[in-house]
């Protein structure tokens, strides 16, 4: 089955429409199978190095159109990406039966995105913006921190169909942005990216491109907006609905039919103005620089974002990396209280317990496909601003470097740290318990590139917005012990990266 991506044909130069490279100015569609009935196209992207920026003022300048963002935890560098527009898009709508009812094999949407990604980057051409003829072999520039990214993610449950919350939102969905750019260290880069069809001039192609990045650049950002306010705050589930919904989660745990799940609540907020997913990510990035930050915006005013400390899988060459994140603790400014907390979350026999969970799962699921696989004998802290977890940080080589980064998401999620064990059971159990969808909450957000490498985190501490409306996601791990109460304040504890 083919699905398809929709193809920007249209670049800005200040603020104005422009087609010099391009035939026409109308959106076209780019058919993955390559269908004789559809017009051949190539990507072609360029690079230059740009000022550096303030990512979120470059967001902000692009309020009204689609926006993309992501930024990796200072601790281990801060590569950061802002892209706004769409050169292309990749979108896997949900399978319905002949019934109007979800039919989405488990693992499909990974396959197709992968598959489509593949043949989106063939033949592609990336190069630095100073070059002045055409190169065809450009495997040079493929390891370029600038080069182009596609964008995205994918929702929670393999049966998505999407709701009025998340209307503009697929089961899985990647954007490769017209304008990317990219904070590495102290470099900085700007990259335009379009789609264009290989019956055109590649150099005539190429100059409209470079007009485009060069005015982009000479281009002033506009002013950080400040914060919106909160005029209301609703909890679709109350506090005795939670309860029932813990107390059924530990009564089927003794049953044995399941080992752990992860119960998740919604806060739903209104604003008393628009809601600028930009001017929210500023105070995130200020306040939770510890965590990957995203946004992933696919239209106008309806963005999904968040601030997670949890990363699924990293994957270069044939190296990755991924964590095990599972027990929460309070912080608290008193520096001896709050490793008080640390060592109670460390001694607790409920807390390890669910961990290990998550660190087995993790081990069995990669065994086949690592080699050696390294992970310390006992958790750590991970300590945030307002919160503290156990993690285990996991490392190894792959068997076979040609394994691709949706491979290892396909296999990887959900973790127990998001599902439950074992997963299947505590998918079905979720379906069945949670009132309100999940939609793409604690599920995997990122970025893969040319080479089929790529991060995915786990999209928690998040929230979807659509104009002044906001609804936020979190989530407590339910084992044999839980009390409903302190699930609750868990969860309550988790909603503050947002509020």
């Amino acid at each position: 089955m083919s699905q398809t991506a929709r193809i920007s044909r249209t670049y800005q130069v200040h603020g104005q429409t422009q087609t010099r490279h391009l035939p026409t100015d109308r959106a076209e569609t780019w058919d993955a199978s390559g269908g004789s009935s559809k017009e051949t196209c190539r990507l072609l992207s360029l690079f230059a190095p740009a000022p550096t920026l303030d990512a979120h003022q470059f967001l902000l300048d692009a309020y009204g159109q689609e926006r993309f963002f992501w930024s990796e935890p200072s601790a281990i560098g801060g590569f950061t990406i802002a892209g706004t527009g769409i050169a292309a898009e990749i979108r896997i709508p949900p399978i319905l039966d002949a019934d109007g009812e979800p039919s989405t094999m488990p693992g499909y949407r990974f396959d197709e995105v992968a598959g489509q990604a593949h043949e989106l980057f063939l033949d592609a051409l990336f190069l630095p913006a100073e070059l002045n003829r055409s190169v065809t072999d450009t495997r040079v520039w493929l390891d370029h921190p600038a080069r182009p990214r596609l964008f995205g993610g994918f929702a929670f449950q393999d049966d998505f169909v999407p709701d009025n919350t998340w209307s503009s939102f697929s089961p899985a969905q990647f954007v490769l942005p017209h304008f990317q750019y990219t904070c590495d260290g102290d470099k900085s880069y700007l990259t335009i990216t379009a789609l264009v069809s290989t019956h055109e001039n590649v150099e005539e192609s190429l100059k409209g491109l470079r007009d485009a990045l060069l005015a982009r650049l000479a281009t002033p950002l506009a002013e950080l907006l400040q914060p919106i306010q909160v005029t209301d705050l609703r909890f679709p589930m109350s506090a005795d609905q939670w309860e029932d919904a813990v107390q059924s989660a530990v009564s089927a745990i003794h049953d044995g039919q399941i080992e752990k799940v992860v119960l998740s609540r919604v806060c739903e907020a209104r604003t008393d103005q628009p809601i600028d997913a930009a001017a929210v990510l500023a105070y995130l990035d200020q306040h939770y620089r510890d965590c990957y930050r995203f946004i992933f915006e696919p239209v106008p005013n309806h963005a999904f974002f968040g601030a997670t400390p949890e990363l699924l899988i990293r994957k270069r060459a044939n190296h990755i990396e991924t964590m095990a994140l599972a027990g929460s603790a309070a912080r608290s400014r008193d520096q001896a209280l709050d490793n008080t907390f640390a060592e109670a979350l460390l001694m607790s026999d409920k807390d390890r317990h669910e961990h290990q969970l998550v660190v087995d799962s993790i081990r069995a699921k990669l065994e086949s496909e690592v080699e050696v696989l390294s992970f310390p004998d006992s958790p750590v802290m991970l300590k945030l601003s307002n919160i503290q977890h156990l993690l285990t940080p996991i490392e190894g080589e792959l068997v076979d470097s040609q394994t691709g980064i949706l491979s290892l998401v396909r296999l990887l999620h959900p973790t127990p740290a998001m599902g439950g064990v074992p997963a299947d059971r505590a998918l079905a159990f979720l379906r069945r318990t949670e009132p309100v969808p999940r939609g793409w909450y604690a599920a995997p957000i990122g970025w893969l590139d040319t080479r089929n490498e790529g991060v995915f985190a786990v999209a928690i501490r998040s929230a979807v917005t659509q104009h002044n409306r906001v609804w936020l996601y979190a989530g407590a791990g339910i084992v044999g012990d839980s009390e409903p109460d302190k699930e609750w304040a868990e969860t309550a504890l988790k909603f503050r990266p947002m509020l």
